[in-house]
């Protein structure tokens, strides 16, 4: 997916578009929207880089018994949260973003 609306959008349309992805209340323009649904699918693949990085770090401490799994562990809880909110959120805009486009997962009706 390109980011064409979003990289459109000037500075501080993009710290409103960030806004409209990562709060569930952000009401906005249907661009925003559109901006958001694009802006959506890299922060999903990003924060799934990172957990699967932070895993890998996280059981080279395991087997290292170092103190520090500890808190990279907890860094990944975090992570895991935060892609969890990211994949809801963005199953919500695409719905606003595509409302003639239906989902494969749902039946046709």
């Amino acid at each position: 997916m390109r980011l064409d609306h979003y990289r459109a959008c000037s500075w501080r349309e993009k710290r409103q578009v960030l806004d409209v992805f990562w709060r569930r209340g952000a009401a906005a323009p249907p661009a925003m929207v559109v901006a958001a649904y694009e802006y959506g699918w890299w922060a999903v693949a990003s924060l799934s880089v990172i957990a699967v990085e932070l895993g890998l770090v996280v059981a080279v401490l395991a087997m290292r018994a170092s103190s520090w799994g500890w808190w990279v562990g907890a860094a990944e809880a975090a992570n895991a949260l935060a892609l969890l909110w990211a994949m809801r959120r963005l199953g919500d805009l695409e719905a606003v973003a595509r409302p003639d486009d239906p989902s494969p997962l749902t039946p046709a009706g």
